[in-house]
Order: structure tokens, then C-alpha cells, then sequence
């Protein structure tokens, strides 16, 4: 079995990908475009091995931002380390120019518990930091499911963004903006929760949530992200946003809770479900997937 596994690593690192298009975005993220390969088959929240010729010849993993119906494939890679930052020199328009644009090798894809997602009839998600990039590819693919898959076992979903701040993930904004115009069904209700105010509630941090609580209330969009979309300031308590779904939800339902991000998120959301299902109603289900 495991010289199986090798031979099949060797054939994929073996197979060139073209990357069909590259951009420098805010705080330190590039995206990547890519062609998919033929017997690349995945499911929405898979990441993926992915090595840069001209950068080194390492594999780094990360997580695939593309949907599956989607023509090619994605990722949002933030630059924290020496190769993540050599991928934006690398793909920097200025120094591409009209020359061309370098290839990559791709390993994969690998997966994880979040991809289960569709065999529950309401999901919450929950994305913690860098955690939140495999949710992208899942929100794109609920979306397209709800709408062209009438068997789809999933009605409702539920997206808790948690956050230091949003610039750090602003690529997000795009995507869930896009999908609240498609989402026709109302299937998709999105919490954003920016952590960093909380250590910093002065008088204009007070200001400012008064004046995010009125335009949510007239406009139905929030000041700062401009989505239909909630923004709460400080960290979610679970325990009572579990509570109030397992209050709303039939007796009989059995709710899943994918988590990704930093342990002391995973360890929270697992709590809220333990404590949630010594009551009665809807069960909680939790995975989880740890960055």
C-alpha cells in the first residue's frame, strides 16, 4: 500500500499545471488560478500538495478555495513564511509583465470531516482565522447545490465567521457578497465576529457599534463589510448561539458542526455541543479540522 501511495504522488507531482491567472491581493494574499486536471476529481472544503518550480521544488499544502462544478481550480494563499512570500514576487505583475506565467506542480486532493457537510439536513460552519479559507469552496458549492441538486439532503446553513479583524480575509467579503445576490432561497444566514474591538471598547469603539446596530437596522447591510451579513463585535458565545438554533430547529433534527481554525475555537464549539445535547431537541454533530 505504500509504494501504491508513492507511485501515484510520483505520477501527480509528474504533471505540469498551468496557472491561468494571479492576484496580488490586500493583506498579504495571492490567489491563484489554475487549470484543473483532467482526473482531478474533489470534493467542496479538499486542499491540496502544490509546488512552485521557480520558487523551490517543496510541496506546501493548502486549501482548495475553487468549488467543485468550477472550471478551475483555487487558492488563497496569505504570505507568513519565507515561500508564501516568494509566491508574491513570483506572480508580481510587474516583474510577469508580457512573459510567461509560471507553472506548478499539484498533489492531491486530500480530505477532511468538513466535507460531510451535505449529508445534514441544517449545517453550521464555523471558521476561525486562516481556518475560514476551506468554507470558501463549501459556501460556493452549497449555493450551486441548492440550486441545481433537488435531491440535496442540507435546507439551511449557517456561516459564524470569527475574526481578529476582516481585512486580513477581505478576498471572503467578495465571495460571500456574490453569493447573498444568488442565494434566492434564503439557505444561507452569515455572522461575522471581529474579536479585536473587544480589547479596545473606548467611546468611539462604542460609537461605532451604535452606529453599526442602526444601519443593520435601516439598510440591512453592515457599515463595515457591506453584506446583508451580521457584524458582531467581540467573540461568540456558542453556548447560547446553539442553543437559540437547537430551540428553532425540531426535536428530531440532527444539526452537523464543521469547525475549522485555531484549537481554542475547536475546543469551545465541541463544548457548546456536548453541553447543548444533554438537553432535549436537535443533536449537534461536530468535526473538525485544526490549522
Amino acid at each position: 500500500m505504500f509504494i501504491t501511495d508513492r507511485l501515484i504522488s510520483a505520477i501527480r507531482n509528474s504533471q505540469v499545471t498551468p496557472v491561468v491567472e494571479a492576484e496580488l491581493l490586500p493583506s498579504g494574499v495571492t490567489k491563484l488560478v489554475y487549470k484543473k486536471p483532467s482526473d482531478f476529481v474533489f470534493k467542496s472544503g479538499s486542499w491540496a500538495r502544490i509546488a512552485i518550480p521557480e520558487i523551490s521544488g517543496e510541496y506546501h499544502p493548502f486549501t482548495l478555495t475553487a468549488a467543485p462544478h468550477e472550471k478551475h481550480l483555487s487558492m488563497h494563499i496569505r504570505a507568513v513564511g519565507p515561500w508564501t512570500r516568494a509566491i508574491r514576487q513570483v506572480f508580481d505583475p510587474k516583474k510577469l509583465k508580457d512573459g510567461p506565467m509560471p507553472f506548478l506542480y499539484i498533489d492531491g486532493p486530500y480530505g477532511e470531516g468538513n466535507q460531510d457537510w451535505a449529508i445534514f439536513e441544517t449545517a453550521i460552519l464555523v471558521g476561525g482565522g486562516i481556518g475560514v479559507t476551506p468554507f470558501a469552496s463549501i459556501l460556493k458549492d452549497v449555493i450551486f447545490q441548492i440550486q441545481y441538486n433537488h435531491t440535496l439532503a442540507v435546507k439551511k446553513v449557517y456561516f459564524f465567521w470569527v475574526c481578529r479583524n476582516q481585512r486580513g480575509f477581505e478576498w471572503l467579503i467578495d465571495i460571500i457578497r456574490d453569493l447573498e445576490e444568488k442565494d434566492n432561497k434564503g439557505v444561507l444566514e452569515v455572522h461575522i465576529f471581529i474579536t479585536e474591538l473587544l480589547h479596545k471598547f473606548d467611546l468611539r469603539t462604542t460609537m461605532l457599534y451604535i452606529c453599526e446596530h442602526q444601519f443593520q437596522k435601516i439598510s440591512h447591510r453592515s457599515i463595515f463589510t457591506g453584506l446583508a451579513a451580521s457584524t458582531h463585535f467581540g467573540r461568540p458565545n456558542f453556548m447560547d448561539l446553539f442553543q437559540q438554533l437547537q430551540a428553532s430547529h425540531p426535536p428530531t433534527a440532527k444539526i452537523g458542526v464543521f469547525t475549522c481554525g485555531p484549537m481554542p475555537v475547536i475546543k469551545n464549539v465541541e463544548e457548546a455541543c456536548d453541553t447543548c445535547n444533554e438537553f432535549e431537541g436537535a443533536r449537534f454533530y461536530p468535526h473538525y479540522e485544526n490549522f
